[in-house]
Order: structure tokens, then C-alpha cells, then sequence
């Protein structure tokens, strides 16, 4: 049976400096990002060849899970039929076309796929989205990634792959990140330790709220995401912790300077 390899497989092969020098800020959110294909290893400029070799070795044994999984997930979706989504999820059904709201931006599928250019992983977390077809109403409480079941194991990948990265834009640049995620619809609001919380709907039922602190002489810049406490009705624990890289990603490909 293959070994399924996990972001601390990667981590320990890593050098684990924490140097800042590649794109994803810290050597846990690389690994997290190198797993997924998301950043290739060439970026991390402190690994020694031997490491390199180990990692390439490991990840050859993976496959392409994303192109698999998304082909499995579009074809139970059409099999079903459009018709089929629920409501409650959001979706708009239009003739043969499915239409929602993802990062701030209308998406469309039809039945031979997506239109316009989208991220493999973007595309995997909508179609994940519309299959799990979860209904009910938000709670309004706040729950942080590592309350959820199975949160715990995952939340040193999640501080890593998402909130890291966040607080080190927001360090570098404040007003980048502010107009990134309002760009992406995202609204403040008030009643937190912090004048810097927004809440950006990710997809129509995963709001995010994503509080900001500014750092000073002792400290850096911080970063918490939340989730309203309904969000694995809606994407499973695995699929939330990919919510919060696409995030990241997002707030990157609308201001790439933050």
C-alpha cells in the first residue's frame, strides 16, 4: 500500500530556518505548498542535494491526484445532473450552466467544464463544494481550523500555508493586503481585538474572517483565519486547510507586490 505522504514528511527534509527566501515565507508553508504542487522545490535556496533528492523521491510515488479527483468529482456532478444541486448551497442553476460565487468573482461551469481560466485547485474546491451539498444556516460563531475534528492534526499546515503567509504580506505591505482582500469582497467589521477583520465569503456558505495585527519593535505582524462554526458541512477539514491556500493565493494574484 502507498504511503500517503503528509506536509511533515516534507518538513523534516526541509532545512527548517524559517529564512523567509522563497515564495511561501516559512519552511512548514513550503512544504505544505510543495506537496501540492503548488511551488515547485527549486524555490526553497537553502536545501542541500541530497534532501532535494529525498523529497523528489517521495513525491514521484503520488501521482497526479488532482486531475484525478477532479475528473471524479465532475462527472458524479453531471451524472446527477445540474438539477440536482441544492439551492441552499448557493449555486445558481441556468439552463445548462451552473453559476457561483467564489473569491469575489462569478464562476462558471457548463457541461464540458469550467469557463474562463481557473486553478486546478480552485476548481477542485468548488466542485468539492457543490458535491458535498451541504444546507442550513451559519451560526455567526467564530471557530478556529484546529477546533473542527480532525483540525488539530492539520493546524500547524494550516498556521503555516495560510496565516503565516497572510501576516507576512500584511507586515510588508498593509495597504496591499487591505485592498487585495477588499478587491475579493470582502467587508470589515467591528467587535474584535484588532481594527483589521474583514470577512471575505470564500464560497456563498464559508465565510473567513481574517484578522490582521500590525507588528511593532518586539513583534511581527500576526494572522488569524476563522471559520464560521458550520464550515465542514460545507468542506470537509482537509478541504478547508486547501481554502485557506487558495486564499493566499488570491490576495497574492491581485496585489503580487503584497
Amino acid at each position: 500500500m502507498t504511503k500517503i505522504i503528509q506536509p511533515l514528511d516534507i518538513y523534516k527534509k526541509l532545512p527548517r530556518t524559517n529564512c523567509g527566501r522563497c515564495p511561501a515565507g516559512s519552511c512548514m508553508a513550503c512544504a505544505v505548498q510543495v506537496l501540492r504542487r503548488m511551488l515547485p522545490l527549486s524555490e526553497c535556496r537553502e536545501i542541500d542535494e541530497h534532501s532535494m533528492r529525498e523529497i523528489e523521491e517521495m513525491l514521484s510515488d503520488t501521482g497526479d491526484w488532482k486531475e484525478r479527483r477532479l475528473k471524479e468529482l465532475f462527472d458524479e456532478i453531471s451524472a446527477a445532473g445540474f438539477s440536482a444541486v441544492p439551492r441552499d448551497t448557493g449555486v445558481l442553476v441556468e439552463d445548462d450552466l451552473l453559476k457561483i460565487v467564489y473569491m469575489g468573482r462569478e464562476i462558471t461551469l457548463g457541461r464540458t467544464g469550467f469557463e474562463g481560466g481557473l486553478d486546478i485547485l480552485d476548481r477542485l474546491l468548488i466542485l468539492m463544494y457543490i458535491r458535498q451539498a451541504g444546507s442550513g444556516a451559519l451560526s455567526g460563531i467564530w471557530n478556529a481550523f484546529r477546533d473542527f475534528k480532525d483540525g488539530l492534526i492539520r493546524s500547524e499546515s494550516f498556521h503555516g500555508a495560510c496565516e503565516i503567509p497572510l501576516a507576512t504580506m500584511f507586515e510588508h505591505n498593509q495597504e496591499g493586503i487591505i485592498h487585495s482582500l477588499t478587491s475579493a469582497g470582502a467587508e470589515k467589521v467591528k467587535g474584535f481585538s484588532t481594527e483589521h477583520s474583514y470577512v471575505i465569503y470564500a464560497l456563498p456558505k464559508l465565510p473567513l474572517l481574517v484578522l490582521l495585527w500590525p507588528g511593532d519593535e518586539e513583534f511581527g505582524a500576526d494572522c488569524k483565519v476563522l471559520f464560521d462554526s458550520t464550515a465542514t458541512v460545507f468542506l470537509d477539514v482537509e478541504a478547508l486547510l486547501y481554502l485557506g491556500m487558495a486564499l493566499v493565493r488570491h490576495i497574492r494574484g491581485i496585489h503580487p507586490s503584497s
